[in-house]
């Protein structure tokens, strides 16, 4: 349930149109990937590791893009 809620706000803020929503939907983002990171205690796979940090840094990329 908690990895399908960071990738619904990941999603969301991926799809953003809006450039004056976008910093909301990327903040969201990332806590909600930094609160199932938490809750993983250590038990994470390798893939879900990768995407976590594929997720990251697309979120750090949306960010440059909204400071431009």
């Amino acid at each position: 349930m908690a990895e399908r809620s960071w990738r619904k706000e990941y999603e969301a803020a991926l799809l953003e149109l809006d450039l004056d929503k976008l910093s909301e939907r990327v903040k969201a983002a990332e806590n909600a990937i930094r609160n199932h990171a938490a809750s993983l205690n250590g038990q994470a796979t390798a893939d879900e590791l990768i995407a976590i940090e594929d997720a990251l840094n697309n979120l750090r990329l949306l960010r440059r893009i909204k400071e431009e």
